[in-house]
């Protein structure tokens, strides 16, 4: 008996330098910078010219949602965005960034350029979710999904949080005999 217990932790011993070896290592907790990166380049600024801000957002849920989004990540959504959030550093990504004071639809009156307003991430180990809201001719809001493998973060979805409605068509219709 005392053989299998030497045999079994030699196989431990083992099992942790092969891992090692081949770079099992933990992962390292997720950076909000790389999610914002990786939103930016592969998302964002190929939308084309617009005006891009940062400013903490519910996504317009009022902190509820019946969206298909996993309930921690949303949570951790949430929690980013709280009322003590600030805005996220977005300088490094060039002129298009714009750290105007107020709320983006003033900048979009005054420019009449699109404006994308960008929230913090919610993340979990490999899970991040961003708000982003366009202010254009119409508004609308979305969240953007996106999942971490190994090192890499990629775009894994969006879906729309929120809309301008339709406004109802009142013109009046030869058919209907008006």
């Amino acid at each position: 008996m005392p053989n299998s217990k030497l045999v079994a932790s030699r196989n431990l011993v083992w099992l942790a330098l092969i891992g090692h070896i081949n770079g099992c290592e933990p992962q390292r907790p997720p950076v909000e910078r790389d999610v914002m990166r990786k939103l930016l380049t592969g998302f964002v600024l190929p939308m084309g010219d617009l005006s891009i801000v940062s400013r903490p957002s519910d996504c317009r849920t009022d902190g509820q949602t019946s969206l298909a989004l996993p309930l921690g990540l949303f949570d951790a959504f949430l929690n980013a965005n709280d009322e003590q959030s600030n805005d996220f550093d977005l300088s490094e990504f060039g002129d298009r960034v714009t750290t105007a004071s107020g709320h983006p639809r003033r900048l979009y009156l005054r420019t009449r350029k699109p404006v994308v307003s960008l929230s913090r991430a919610g993340m979990t180990m490999n899970d991040a979710l961003v708000c982003v809201e366009v202010y254009a001719q119409e508004e609308r809001a979305f969240f953007v999904f996106l999942r971490r493998e190994e090192s890499t973060w990629r775009l894994a979805g969006e879906v729309v949080s929120w809309e301008e409605p339709e406004e109802e068509d009142l013109t009046e219709d030869p058919e209907d005999g008006y």
